[in-house]
C-alpha cells in the first residue's frame, strides 16, 4: 500500500529507480563475464600483463635488453619467484631479460612453445603454471616474451580481489544510496515547501476573508494550473458572496420600510388604512419571492435548457403583468423585430427574468407613462 504523503511517494519512486538501475548494472556486468570460462578470463589477464612487458622492453646502446616495470609488478616477480616469472628470448633462443630465479622461471624455460600450462615442482606437490607468450620487435630485432602464473597464485589473488571488490562495491553502493536518499529528501522537502505554504494560506480562508490568493511562485509547473484554477474558483466564490451580501442588505432595507409602516398602522388600531396595509404586504411578498428565486437560480440542477421562442417567453411575462400595469396606470407595449428569433434557455428562468425587469419598470414609472418591451434577434430590452 502506497503512503499518502507525496514526499514519501517521491522518495520511494526515486529509491526504486536507483535500485532498478543498480540491478540492471549488476546484470549487465554478469552477462558480460558469464559466458567466459575461468581459463579464458585468466588467459585475457595474462595477455594484458604481456602487453605491459612489451611496453617496458628497452634496448640499451650496447644492444642489451632490459624490462622496465612499475613498482607493483616488479614487487610481484621479486617477492613470489615460486609463482610468478617472465622471460624474454631473442631470435636465437638466448635469454636477454628475465625475473629472478625460482620454480616459476624454471617452468617457463622448460615449457614447450605454444603450451598454455605446465607442471612445476613447488614443494611436496606439483603446481600447474599458466603460460602465455607474445612476439615483440625492437630496432629490427625480434624477441619472444613469455610469462607464467601459478594456479594457486591466481586463485589467491582472485579470491582476495573478489572479496575486496565486494566490500568496496557494497560500501560504495551503501554510500551512494545514502547520499542519493539525502539529496532526494532535501529536494522533495524544498519542492513541497511551497505546497505547505499554499495549504496554510488556504486554511486561513473564511467567508469574511476571501480576498487572499495562493501564490504560484516556487511551485512546480505541474502544480501551477491547479493553484490557478483554485484561485479562479476563489474569485468566483468571492464575487458570489459579495453579490449575496449586497442583495441581502438591499432586501433587509426594502423589508424594513414596509414592516415599520405595518407596525405603525397596527399601533393606530381602528384607524388603519387597509389600502396601505395591502400595498406594504404586497411589497414584502415581492421581496420574499425574489429571495426564493435567488435560492432557486443558485442551483444549476434547477435549470432545464431547451429552445425557447423569445416572443412567446417574453409575451407570457407581459400578459402576466398587464393587470398590475393597469392598476398603476401604466401602458405596456410589446414590439417584435422582423427577425426576432429563439435561444437555448430555461423557460421558467426567462419568465422570472423578464417579469422582474418589467415589474421594476412598472413600479418606477409614473401614472400615464408607457413601458416598451422590444424583442430582437439577439435579445430584448425594456
Amino acid at each position: 500500500m502506497l503512503p499518502s504523503s507525496l514526499a514519501a511517494r517521491l522518495m520511494l519512486a526515486a529509491l526504486g529507480g536507483l535500485l532498478a538501475a543498480s540491478l540492471a548494472g549488476a546484470a549487465l556486468v554478469w552477462l558480460q563475464f558469464w559466458p567466459s570460462s575461468p581459463a579464458t578470463m585468466l588467459h585475457a589477464q595474462l595477455q594484458g600483463e604481456l602487453d605491459d612487458l612489451d611496453d617496458g622492453l628497452r634496448l640499451a646502446a650496447d644492444g642489451r635488453a632490459t624490462v622496465a616495470l612499475d613498482r607493483y609488478d616488479a614487487a610481484t616477480y621479486d617477492a613470489m619467484p615460486k609463482d610468478a616469472a617472465y622471460l624474454v628470448l631473442d631470435r636465437a633462443g638466448r635469454e636477454v631479460a628475465r625475473s629472478i630465479d625460482g620454480p616459476a622461471l624454471t617452468g617457463l624455460r622448460t615449457a614447450p612453445s605454444g603450451a598454455r600450462t605446465v607442471l612445476i615442482a613447488n614443494g611436496d606437490e606439483p603446481v600447474r603454471l599458466w603460460v602465455a607468450e607474445k612476439s615483440a620487435s625492437r630496432d629490427g630485432r625480434r624477441y619472444l616474451i613469455r610469462i607464467g602464473r601459478s594456479e594457486r597464485l591466481v586463485a589467491t589473488l582472485s579470491a582476495y580481489a573478489g572479496e575486496k571488490f565486494l566490500r568496496g562495491a557494497s560500501l560504495a553502493a551503501a554510500l551512494a544510496i545514502a547520499c542519493f536518499a539525502l539529496v532526494v529528501f532535501v529536494t522533495v522537502r524544498r519542492m513541497v515547501r511551497p505546497l505547505r505554504r499554499a495549504s496554510a494560506v488556504a486554511a486561513r480562508l473564511a467567508p469574511g476573508n476571501m480576498s487572499e490568493r495562493l501564490r504560484t511562485a516556487g511551485l512546480p509547473d505541474e502544480i501551477v494550473p491547479l493553484i490557478e484554477a483554485f484561485n479562479s474558483a476563489l474569485g468566483r466564490l468571492e464575487h458570489g458572496f459579495r453579490v449575496q451580501q449586497e442583495f441581502l442588505a438591499s432586501a433587509a432595507h426594502e423589508l424594513k420600510t414596509p414592516l415599520a409602516l405595518l407596525q405603525a398602522e397596527i399601533e393606530l388600531g381602528g384607524a388603519a388604512d387597509k389600502t396601505a396595509l395591502l400595498r406594504d404586504t404586497a411589497q414584502m411578498a415581492r421581496i420574499v419571492h425574489q429571495l426564493l428565486h435567488l435560492a432557486e437560480v443558485s442551483e444549476g440542477h434547477n435549470y432545464r435548457y431547451e429552445t425557447v421562442n423569445l416572443v412567446d417567453g417574453i409575451g407570457d411575462a407581459v400578459e402576466y403583468l398587464r393587470r398590475l400595469a393597469a392598476q398603476r396606470g401604466v401602458a405596456v407595449r410589446l414590439d417584435v423585430a422582423a427577425d426576432g428569433g429563439a435561444l437555448q434557455a430555461d423557460r421558467g428562468a426567462l419568465f422570472v427574468l423578464v417579469k422582474n425587469l418589467l415589474e421594476n419598470a412598472i413600479h418606477h414609472s409614473p401614472p400615464g407613462a408607457s413601458v416598451r418591451v422590444r424583442v430582437e434577434a439577439d435579445g430584448f430590452w425594456i
